[in-house]
């Protein structure tokens, strides 16, 4: 009995050898096998890392502890503080425009109460107007245009309105105005001198420089010379015939008084040829004199030699003509 006990544990060795050899074999074969690709990884999941080591599955985070509320408060009032200071300076820029502007609201307003009471206080009464110039505009007439008189405030005009309300009267060249406290005005004025009277439509004065100032009106002076024969259309459309025709005939006014025929020989109208030449009648015979194209004052020194000359004989002329181009020093006359 035991020789077949044994036969039996034998026997059970050897099957159970032979199982673990068939493992053996059927392990290694499979290790032969070769490996199959790996299927492609989704996006969302981790890739393992290119040294080849094996990542562990990621871990769960870890619980962060709440914070308490002094924490919460603090950060709170970081954050608030930071804010604060980058308010800061935006802040005080507005906080200083803010003050600059109730300044000049405050200045307004404290200006306006003492205008106001410089325009309506009697210390700064017009008391006294000083007036230099006038000769035949009246007192009344400068006051009036200039907008001040006694008794008015004296800041109710400044002194550059007063001398533009002068300027802007006919006869009133040139005007200065000052004012001086508390209650004194000092004008001094040029007033314009009527030269000729220009004749177009209607009657306009010319004075002393050459321009036409206003419309002769009753009350003007008339015993002035009477220019004629320009025509209306050339002379508001030509301005340098304007010019040149206005200061030829002052030009010859002047020389008329220089050679001394002004109150000998009153000009009573000078005429414009149509080659702009002009022709006088003077004398209360209206003699004609043809004086052509200046200069004149050489041609008025030979028209007075002929007038003496004839009034030593008690003669008077018909005409004299001055206008010889070839022959400037000869003058033609024809006696009475």
């Amino acid at each position: 009995m035991k020789i077949a006990q044994r036969r039996d544990d034998r026997e059970a060795h050897r099957s159970v050898d032979g199982q673990s050899d068939a493992r053996e074999k059927s392990g290694a074969r499979r290790i032969a096998r070769p490996a199959a690709p790996a299927p492609s990884t989704p996006r969302n999941r981790r890739t393992a890392p290119r040294d080849g080591t094996t990542s562990s599955p990621s871990l769960p985070a870890p619980v962060a502890p709440r914070p308490s509320l002094k924490q919460r408060f603090t950060a709170l009032r970081t954050k608030l503080g930071a804010r604060l200071e980058r308010l800061r300076k935006p802040a005080t820029i507005l906080f200083r425009i803010l003050v600059v502007a109730l300044a000049i609201v405050a200045a307004v307003a404290l200006f306006r109460v003492v205008e106001q009471h410089v325009r309506t206080s009697p210390a700064f009464a017009t008391s006294e107007i000083e007036l230099e110039g006038a000769s035949r505009l009246t007192r009344a007439d400068v006051e009036a245009a200039a907008g001040i008189a006694v008794g008015r405030n004296v800041f109710e005009r400044s002194p550059d309105e007063a001398r533009a309300a002068l300027l802007a009267h006919p006869w009133i060249a040139e005007a200065e105005v000052r004012r001086r406290l508390p209650g004194r005005w000092s004008i001094v004025i040029r007033e314009r001198s009527a030269a000729a009277i220009l004749m177009l439509e209607d009657a306009w004065l010319v004075d002393a420089e050459g321009a036409v100032f206003k419309r002769a009106e009753s009350g003007d002076p008339i015993d002035l010379p009477v220019i004629t024969g320009i025509a209306r259309e050339r002379f508001t459309t030509d301005r340098a015939f304007r010019t040149r025709v206005l200061l030829g005939i002052v030009a010859l006014l002047s020389d008329w008084r220089a050679a001394g025929l002004w109150r000998r020989e009153p000009i009573g109208e000078i005429h414009v040829e149509a080659d702009d030449a002009l022709t006088l009648r003077i004398g209360d015979d209206a003699t004609e004199v043809r004086l052509g194209h200046g200069p004149y004052r050489a041609k008025l020194d030979r028209l007075r030699r002929v007038l003496d000359e004839l009034g030593q004989r008690q003669a008077r002329p018909a005409y004299v003509y001055l206008d010889n181009v070839r022959r400037p020093d000869r003058v033609t006359v024809r006696v009475r």
